[in-house]
């Protein structure tokens, strides 16, 4: 789903505000479903949101991260649904102001904040793009870039098919033409529920780009550390720069009053107001 597909699945939802999250589920795909009032939320991270009508079979156990989901959210109120501007994100805030976040981009993820702007828990930890999604960091939306979509002259949601009468693929541009169907979360169901499986080729390189993206992600880790530890030694050198005169009148001055025969005593006195301290061979400066 780009982000313009995102925003009409996001305007289908707004009924579904004002109404109470009643059950979270999951399949054993990995796909995420939210009953909320009658209507179904489908959530397939990295791929689609929108609102569906398919009979999904869920796991007959939830996992940790469902069971943390369906503690904090079963039975509170789905006060608004949005699309972040200008990202392929969408987050559902209860009236109780947690904020469950959709993110659609690279693998997709999916962040409960909660009121005082902590993740409480997500899908997947996330440190690429200069971000850090983990449990107690503060969530933050990706950098913004400056590419904007376009959207189409005329809107339809359609479903191109290829010369078999399989669903090739989705659109909301009209003059794509396909199968037109009145939602866009229509479209999407029957575009996906009528997907054969991956073959081997297709696993394979998304394998593949899914490995890029976590090596992507562990390089620009490295990155932060080393600019973090480049400024640590910068601004040591900067203190000893700014130091060095102060220290080398020092230095010469007691040079001075030891040629001139003057005791560790005197020479202390002497530089009392200077905080250093004379021991025997050894001068101790408080920089």
């Amino acid at each position: 789903m780009s982000g313009i597909d995102l925003g009409f699945a996001v305007a289908e939802m707004q009924p579904l505000c004002g109404k109470r999250i009643a059950r979270i589920r999951r399949t054993p795909e990995g796909i995420f479903l939210f009953k909320i009032g009658t209507e179904e939320l489908l959530f397939q991270p990295g791929v689609r949101l929108h609102l569906t009508r398919q009979a999904l079979q869920a796991t007959d156990a939830p996992d940790g991260f469902v069971g943390f989901l369906r503690k904090n959210l079963e039975g509170k109120t789905a006060q608004e649904i949005r699309r972040v501007e200008g990202e392929r994100i969408a987050e559902i805030i209860t009236r109780s102001k947690e904020r469950l976040v959709f993110e659609l981009f690279r693998k997709g993820n999916l962040v409960l904040v909660g009121e005082d702007g902590l993740i409480y828990a997500c899908l997947q930890k996330d440190g690429a793009g200069g971000r850090e999604v983990a449990r107690g960091e503060r969530y933050e939306y990706p950098k913004a870039t400056p590419f904007v979509q376009k959207e189409p002259e005329k809107i339809a949601f359609c479903v191109q098919e290829n010369a078999g009468g399989e669903p090739a693929s989705f659109s909301i541009d009209a003059a794509k033409g396909g199968k037109v169907f009145p939602a866009i979360s229509e479209a999407l169901d029957y575009y996906y529920a009528n997907q054969r499986e991956e073959s081997g080729a297709q696993k394979a390189s998304a394998e593949k780009i899914a490995r890029l993206e976590e090596r992507l992600a562990s390089q620009e880790k490295t990155l932060r550390e080393m600019e973090r530890q480049r400024q640590a030694v910068k601004e040591a050198a900067d203190a000893i720069g700014r130091d060095f005169e102060r220290v080398e009148g020092i230095a010469a001055l007691i040079r001075k009053m030891k040629k001139g025969g003057a005791g560790e005593d005197e020479i202390n006195r002497a530089l009392a107001g200077r905080n250093v301290k004379v021991s025997g061979p050894e001068a101790e400066i408080d920089a």
